[in-house]
């Protein structure tokens, strides 16, 4: 990539005078070179094809290109012997506005975590409580950034933690289990507790065999409910949590009912529930302003419904987190105008009148 780089620049160095358009040729070369490289490298020593080196490549490729494009054609004059201006400076702006956007996407915005919190009055409790929901920590190495995260969840004093699905993902199962070991020993560590209990639910990565052992957290195996306090929360099983079916509980009463799943899938059923609770989408990962998600791999769900809180038809809201972590193996690790976020849910008594 770095000899053919540099080819394309003395292409330019050596030319009297480089067009919009012959530049514009050049640079889809470079970029061609850089896709090409990046997709040998990754199968050559990963055995498989790394869409997210390949962003790595074009990302930090472009930005130099561009910037050793413009050093070399400031030094060119036009056709009437003047120095040249206009298009380098505008070559120069869009060079700095493109390796901002790579810095954000690739470096900053993964590990950007925000605090979303959301205050829901009801009249079905007559005390206040915290709720923390986490999902997608799908981490493939344990470290200070999963560490800061599960310290700052902590620090919201929860009653009760709700964890949404897949803890890791590994490229092996011997890394995967690995992962899973270095995740419970960080969970030790930070001594998770709330007076309501800790409960998660599975999710399609990474498995979770031995994830909580000797932790406060309790894996629900299974679609079950279970009465927490003055709330009652439905727990789904993977498979209830990506079908279109209502989820009934015939004891529900005059509680305040919480579904949590993995997938949020499940919504689009008329659940009777006041809050529906789901992870996966990791909120699309990449969004464009205004337009919102480009994928959220999850079958027909409404796109608006995939990122942050909804407030569905019958009344209930739906909150999907953006996830802690990001897609991994062969996936581009990278998030736009999309943080991974976990959420602070308070409940609150309605008042009267």
């Amino acid at each position: 990539m770095l000899l053919v780089d540099l080819l394309l620049l003395r292409s330019i160095w050596r030319s009297a005078y480089t067009s919009f358009m012959r530049f514009c040729l050049l640079a889809c070369l470079g970029a061609f070179a850089a896709v090409f490289g990046a997709a040998v490298l990754t199968e050559l020593f990963e055995g498989r094809f790394g869409a997210n080196v390949v962003l790595i490549g074009l990302a930090w490729h472009g930005s130099f290109f561009l910037f050793a494009s413009v050093f070399l054609m400031y030094r060119q004059k036009r056709h009437d012997g003047k120095p040249r201006c206009r298009l380098p400076s505008l070559m120069a702006v869009f060079g700095c506005v493109y390796s901002g956007l790579a810095l954000d996407a690739l470096l900053i915005e993964p590990t950007g975590l925000l605090v979303q919190e959301i205050t829901i009055p009801t009249s079905k409790i007559t005390k206040p409580m915290t709720l923390v929901f986490c999902s997608d920590i799908q981490t493939d190495g344990v470290g200070s950034y999963e560490r800061w995260t599960l310290q700052k969840m902590k620090e919201q004093h929860a009653d009760v933690i709700l964890f949404g699905g897949d803890y890791v993902q590994g490229s092996t199962f011997q890394e995967t289990q690995q992962l899973r070991r270095d995740l419970n020993r960080v969970l030790q560590e930070v001594d998770l507790q709330a007076p309501l209990g800790i409960y998660a639910v599975q999710g399609n990565v990474g498995g979770w065999t031995g994830l909580f052992d000797h932790t406060a957290v309790i894996p629900m195996m299974r679609t079950r409910t279970k009465s927490i306090g003055e709330i009652r929360i439905t727990f789904l099983s993977l498979r209830d949590s990506g079908t279109s079916c209502p989820i009934p509980d015939e004891d529900q009463g005059e509680q305040f009912r919480i579904i949590v799943g993995h997938k949020p899938i499940y919504a689009t059923a008329a659940q009777e529930a006041d809050l529906l609770l789901a992870g996966h989408t990791h909120g699309g990962q990449v969004q464009i302003p205004f337009v919102g998600p480009l994928l959220t791999n999850s079958g027909n769900l409404p796109k608006r419904w995939a990122s942050g809180k909804t407030l569905l038809p019958n009344g209930a809201t739906l909150i999907v987190s953006h996830g802690t972590g990001l897609e991994r193996g062969r996936a581009p690790r990278v998030r736009f105008w999309c943080r991974p976020d976990f959420w602070v849910i308070r409940l609150v008594p309605e008042k009267e009148g």
